[in-house]
């Protein structure tokens, strides 16, 4: 069986491309630069590479960007505070609290202390709400994650099969992190095909191989590096890999001073080759088109501030 390992370079630059045409569009009909903020924390193993990712994304892009990186021992209401002071400011668009928080802080009362006209991932609950329900409420932007999985399987022709059985293999921390939890259920119920069946699978579960071997469909969020094997697998199962791992830090051949991040999923890629029938892998699947869709939605918020201004 031909294994399709799909990484996609084409598609996040045509995202990047459509966003910075439409903000030199807005920019020149009403001479006003969009602002996005994005708040991180130091202690966090893949904040140094992937903070200025989004930074560099988002210049390039267009946009004005505040970067705050608060420290791992931040309070609650100091991180509010600082978020409150975003909301208020007209000059921010989107506003980007990005994840994985310290432990102490409460990941969903966080979120929904950011305005969800300027929350553009997709994770505030009322932007949730309208992913779900989008002939009932208002659904301003596009959730991040499914929409990057349906943007990536239509650009390269992928129809996952109806009645089919998903499973979402989770770390038991993110199972009892109660944001991530409602977006692996509103992401999943927004991708899920018509006549097909879910479970969540807790990583450390006694029957976790007896579900992986029924998946169709296996979504891996671990911060287990390659932790899923090859003997757990359906001849024929499409593999959904969503967490990135550091490994290790290599230096630049170029630049010995400057040092590159060596990032894994919970998949070993050339493992599952001749038995899945394709893998969205981490590094190179998801997370840039993600960042495109990202800036799409918080152009969307720039446009929507410009209009009810006029």
């Amino acid at each position: 069986m031909d294994t399709l390992i799909i990484k996609d370079e084409v598609l996040p630059n045509l995202i990047f491309t459509e966003v910075k045409a439409d903000i030199a569009s807005l920019k020149q009909q009403y001479n006003k630069t969009p602002g996005i903020a994005f708040i991180g924390f130091g202690d966090v193993p893949l904040a140094k590479y992937v903070i200025p990712l989004h930074v560099k994304a988002a210049q390039d892009a267009g946009f004005r960007v505040v970067t705050q990186i608060k420290p791992d021992e931040i309070t609650e209401e100091e991180l509010f505070d600082a978020i409150d002071k975003l909301n208020a400011n007209p000059e921010i668009d989107a506003i980007l609290v990005l994840q994985p928080l310290p432990l102490h802080l409460n990941p969903l009362r966080v979120i929904n202390r950011v305005n969800p006209d300027k929350e553009v991932e997709g994770f505030h609950p009322l932007n949730m709400m309208a992913t779900l329900m989008p002939d009932a409420l208002d659904n301003k932007y596009t959730m991040c994650l499914p929409g990057a999985l349906e943007a990536i399987l239509q650009n390269n022709q992928i129809a996952l099969p109806k009645d089919a059985e998903w499973v979402l293999l989770l770390d038991n921390e993110f199972i009892e992190n109660p944001l991530v939890r409602m977006v692996a259920r509103t992401a999943i119920l927004k991708s899920l095909p018509a006549d097909s069946s879910v479970t969540f699978v807790n990583k450390n579960s006694a029957h976790l191989i007896e579900h992986c071997k029924r998946a169709d469909v296996l979504v891996v969020v671990t911060k287990s590096p390659e932790y899923v094997r090859t003997e757990w697998l359906k001849p024929g199962v499409f593999i959904i890999d969503i967490y990135s791992n550091l490994v290790n830090e290599v230096p630049s051949k170029k630049d010995p001073s400057h040092f590159i991040p060596v990032i894994r999923g919970g998949v070993n890629v050339e493992s599952i080759k001749g038995i899945a029938s394709g893998i969205i892998p981490i590094p190179g699947g998801l997370m840039t088109v993600v960042l495109g869709i990202l800036l799409k939605n918080a152009t969307i918020s720039f446009r929507n501030r410009l209009q009810s201004q006029q």
